[in-house]
């Protein structure tokens, strides 16, 4: 993960990221795909204020991202969910 710190915790095969975060698949000049927090990103465009959301940027185009209570579980290409 880059372009933040952030509290991560491994659970599930892949990585639990609190809200409010954005994933997407390129840079902030060059977003690419968003992978997760397409909501997020509204209310920014909305109120103008984005201090609060987590960017995780140039993320894999074949990631996987889950939503789950409270945040996102982040699968990168090779990692599964336990069953």
């Amino acid at each position: 993960m880059n372009e933040a710190e952030l509290s991560v915790k491994l659970a599930d095969g892949g990585t639990f990221l609190a809200d409010p975060v954005l994933c997407i698949t390129g840079t902030l000049e060059d977003p690419g795909t968003v992978l997760y927090g397409r909501d997020h990103l509204q209310r920014v465009s909305v109120a103008g204020q984005a201090e609060s959301v987590r960017l995780v940027s140039q993320l894999p185009t074949e990631t996987r991202c889950a939503p789950i209570p409270g945040g996102v579980m982040v699968y990168l290409p090779g990692q599964q969910p336990a069953p």
